[in-house]
């Protein structure tokens, strides 16, 4: 008798388990990323299950490069993953193929009060909210200590601006006997105009979300983008983009000693961390006026809106977005959490950046944020119109005044095609 009410036991144990199990639902989390940024996605799916026995995720990952058309052909078949890493949202949003989270997100009362108000404005479109950054694409000023003490300069401070940073790149440059650079001062990042043209009173758009007129051809937009323009052409303290196709990135110019300061993300300093120089950080140069702003908005998480488990989805998001997912990925020092108003996310950020440098900065300067354009038709104008007239300027060929009055005209007239 004690032997079948034993193995009775066991049966209704066994049942128990297997219908917890098939009770289960399973979804599937995409996202990109290089070997090296891997583990924070695994350690976050490993928590995520600790935490709860509802949800399963399983992942579908892909280069950054075959990422995206990869996303296009399921969303157009419908059968995209429940939960997307994705970027430029409105882009897809205005398709139908996210899911609106407003009434989820007031449903469970979901705080996303840690949020800057303007990364939830980039996950938006039409007055809805379709998902959640990850991380800010917040710039710093890295620069190489050892180039400072050996030219005889102070280290960058917060009381930089835009004539301090010129004439130190002009100082740390240095040319052989036939003219050619050496070392150079400065290598900037050829998408970060706005954040100039920010920083010197300007904007792009009348609004960047919604736009209805453009300003790239005013006074302090011309002269933000000249100034980028004479740094290259005329001071040589700053390498062409186009040479910077041969020379390398900044990444590679700056952890190889050719180059003095650069502006980048967080994402650089594990490659910085192997440098063979003393380094630090510290905020970007103010514009003439004294004007602050930096990068506002990262790539983050949303729903497919032909999901059949959005319970279970918006159940993973929420651990996505929230204290714990966030300082998961904080930790690991490569990205400036999102939610970045949250102490726990922050200082777990802090904690984990490259010991000696003050990564502090990264989240003051995150406080600076300012949102370049981010509506439907913005990637269509950026490539084919803002883009090759700024290459103009960059190789001497236009005058910024010129390049940029030519540009706004045919920028107006694309808007107003499409309208």
């Amino acid at each position: 008798m004690i032997k079948i009410l034993i193995r009775t036991a066991t049966i209704l144990t066994f049942l128990g388990a297997l219908f917890a199990a098939s009770a289960q639902t399973t979804i599937v989390w995409s996202f990109w990323g290089d070997p090296g940024e891997l583990p924070p996605n695994y350690e976050v799916i490993e928590a995520f299950h600790a935490a709860q026995d509802d949800v399963r995720v399983e992942v579908q990952h892909a280069p950054w490069g075959s990422y995206f058309d990869r996303i296009q052909t399921q969303m157009a078949g419908g059968t995209a993953p429940d939960v997307m890493f994705l970027n430029n949202i409105p882009s897809y949003a205005s398709r139908g193929v996210l899911m609106p989270l407003d009434d989820l997100i007031a449903r469970d009362a979901f705080d996303t009060s840690t949020y800057q108000p303007g990364l939830i404005s980039v996950f938006s479109y039409d007055g809805d909210v379709y998902g959640f950054a990850r991380d800010n694409d917040t710039n710093v000023l890295y620069y190489n200590a050892d180039l400072f003490d050996a030219a005889g300069l102070d280290y960058p401070s917060a009381d930089w601006d835009w004539d301090d940073l010129r004439s130190a790149a002009l100082v740390l440059t240095e040319r052989d006997a036939q003219g050619r650079a050496l070392q150079y001062g400065l290598a900037l990042e050829k998408n970060r105009y706005p954040q100039w043209i920010y920083q010197n009173g300007g904007i792009l758009f009348d609004d960047p979300l919604a736009p209805t007129s453009f300003h790239m051809d005013s006074p302090e937009a011309i002269e933000a983008i000249q100034f980028i323009a004479d740094m290259i052409l005329d001071d040589g303290s700053v390498p062409s983009f186009d040479a910077m196709a041969q020379l390398g990135s900044t990444t590679e110019l700056f952890s190889t000693g050719r180059v003095a300061m650069v502006m980048t993300n967080a994402a650089r300093m594990p490659t910085f961390a192997d440098a063979d120089f003393a380094w630090d950080v510290a905020p970007l140069p103010a514009g003439p006026d004294g004007e602050r702003a930096n990068t506002l908005g990262g790539a983050g998480y949303v729903m497919s809106s032909t999901s059949e488990h959005p319970d279970a989805a918006w159940t993973f998001l929420q651990f996505l977005a929230g204290t714990e997912g966030q300082s998961i990925f904080a930790s690991t020092g490569v990205a400036v959490p999102a939610s970045y108003a949250d102490p726990d996310v922050a200082n777990a950020f802090v904690q984990a950046c490259t010991e000696g440098v003050s990564c502090d900065v990264f989240i003051s300067e995150t406080g600076n944020g300012r949102l370049a354009p981010n509506f439907p038709d913005w990637r269509e104008i950026e490539n084919t119109i803002v883009v090759p007239h700024l290459d103009l300027i960059y190789t001497g060929e236009m005058s910024a005044e010129a390049a940029l009055t030519t540009m706004a005209e045919e920028v107006r007239a694309f808007m107003a095609a499409r309208q």
